[in-house]
């Protein structure tokens, strides 16, 4: 049993790592004023250019940094309509979640198609008939990750995880101790205010959106490269929405984020492995179901924060 709860406790801060990064991005967002519902979209696109890009390349650091960059472009393309063009929030961000994961699931089996092909005329040509990687290894802490348990469950990590909760810790700095952060939480309450101080609001919230993209990125490239190592259809497996049920819980704080996706994470994580202690005697798709109920119960239990006040909320200088 002691093995079983540390296993589920070591897997929910793994599987935490994905949404922290997704929520970090958007708490920025929402609190500079605009809030993307196309980020579960964002997450699978660039969860399979980290994939293909390793793939081919087998340079992790290479696969990362093309999620990252496709993860900006799609927050772009995001600031564009919604900023620029002032297009509704909710329909933008619906529309790009359509767009970005039909572009995944095509991108997917064109390559699929591709290797397929190139193993007819060369059996040798690549390693498998879909492009997989093995996802990055453990980096155990030394000294630390010898203490029995807690050595398991925090300190015999890859990258991503270490990095999530270093930048949750950042970024919750940077918001409430800087200029920077002092301007981007201003935009979002008081954009008026704001601009007759001087700031330039838009500039802002369109950096904060192209933010909230690359995060995303990040939070897919940890999904096939941190502990995956494939791409499927609906590989973000709702953490993209997860995300932002955690950016209410944490009233958009970054250092509450941190809680907010170990709830989560360890809701993912339990799920995963009561089916293989309990197998057949407990219903499969309850199992799979459990990090939903976590979010339905965390809902109700938290009720309706009141956000950022000229979130959702256009900005037309006078």
């Amino acid at each position: 049993m002691a093995n079983l709860i540390t296993s589920i406790i070591a897997g929910g801060i793994i599987l935490a790592v994905p949404i922290l990064f997704v929520s970090l991005g958007e708490i920025f967002n929402e609190r500079a004023g605009t809030i993307n519902l196309g980020l579960e979209a964002t997450m699978s696109l660039t969860a399979f250019v980290a994939l293909w890009v390793t793939f081919e390349t087998g340079d992790f650091f290479l696969g990362t940094f093309a999620a990252l960059v496709i993860g900006a472009g799609v927050g772009m393309l995001h600031s564009f309509t919604t900023i620029k063009m002032r297009v509704n929030q909710l329909i933008a961000g619906l529309l790009l979640l359509t767009f970005a994961d039909g572009l995944a699931n095509f991108l997917n089996s064109i390559v699929i198609e591709g290797i397929r092909i190139a193993l007819i005329a060369d059996p040798l040509a690549y390693p498998t008939a879909v492009p997989t990687v093995t996802p990055l290894p453990s980096i155990f802490i030394p000294f630390l990750s010898d203490i029995p348990w807690l050595g398991e469950i925090f300190f015999q990590h890859n990258e991503f995880v270490y990095l999530a909760y270093f930048l949750a810790i950042v970024f919750g700095l940077i918001l409430y101790k800087t200029t920077w952060g002092l301007k981007i939480r201003g935009v979002g309450e008081n954009p008026e205010a704001c601009d007759a101080a001087g700031i330039n609001v838009n500039r802002i919230r369109h950096l904060c959106d192209i933010f909230s993209g690359v995060m995303a990125g990040l939070a897919g490239a940890s999904i096939t490269l941190g502990y995956i190592g494939l791409y499927d259809s609906g590989i973000a497996g709702g953490r993209g929405w997860i995300a932002i049920i955690v950016v209410i819980f944490s009233r958009w704080s970054p250092f509450r984020a941190i809680v907010g996706s170990l709830i989560f994470g360890m809701g993912y994580s339990l799920a995963a492995n009561l089916i293989g202690f309990f197998g057949p005697l407990v219903s499969y798709y309850f199992l799979l179901s459990l990090p939903y109920i976590v979010a339905l119960v965390v809902i109700l239990l938290v009720g309706t924060k009141k956000g950022p006040a000229a979130l959702t909320v256009p900005y037309w200088r006078k």
